[in-house]
């Protein structure tokens, strides 16, 4: 079961679920092709140095599927739940009439693509949230649930 199913009150019920842009996974896979196509270099130096990118790629990687598999952005008729980390937990849950501020950032490439931060501001706290996919409906979604 989910963190947020599990947290869920009577009466609550999710209405927008926000994802992790796949972007998240561009520089590991450069890396991993990098240090293919180097590995396969006859010169000894070349070699080692894309086995060195070859390791970073994976362990790249293997962080990003842990943060993709940790990652649950909700908002319910009640509140916007914001939980992240898979052996860790970063869990933000703002009940919507409390909502002091939230703030959307969007690169070139994140607006191209779909993808950007939300960082939520609730009395003197700030977190963020990054490579949320289509940032502008979640805070639409947001905004229908408070009126």
């Amino acid at each position: 079961m989910s963190y947020i199913q599990d947290n869920l009150q009577a009466g609550e019920e999710i209405k927008y679920k926000a994802n992790i842009h796949w972007y998240i996974f561009v520089y590991p896979v450069i890396l991993l092709l990098l240090g293919a196509c180097l590995s396969s270099a006859r010169t000894s130096f070349i070699y080692y140095i894309g086995l060195l990118l070859l390791i970073l790629g994976l362990f790249q990687l293997v962080k990003r599927v842990f943060i993709k598999l940790g990652a649950e952005y909700v908002i319910t008729n009640k509140k916007v739940i914001l939980k992240s980390g898979f052996l860790s937990r970063d869990a933000l849950e703002l009940i919507l009439n409390k909502c002091e501020g939230l703030r959307i950032n969007q690169s070139i490439m994140g607006r191209i693509l779909g993808f950007g931060s939300i960082v939520v501001t609730t009395g003197g706290a700030t977190n963020t949230f990054n490579y949320i996919t289509n940032p502008m409906k979640f805070r639409n979604e947001i905004n229908a649930q408070l009126q």
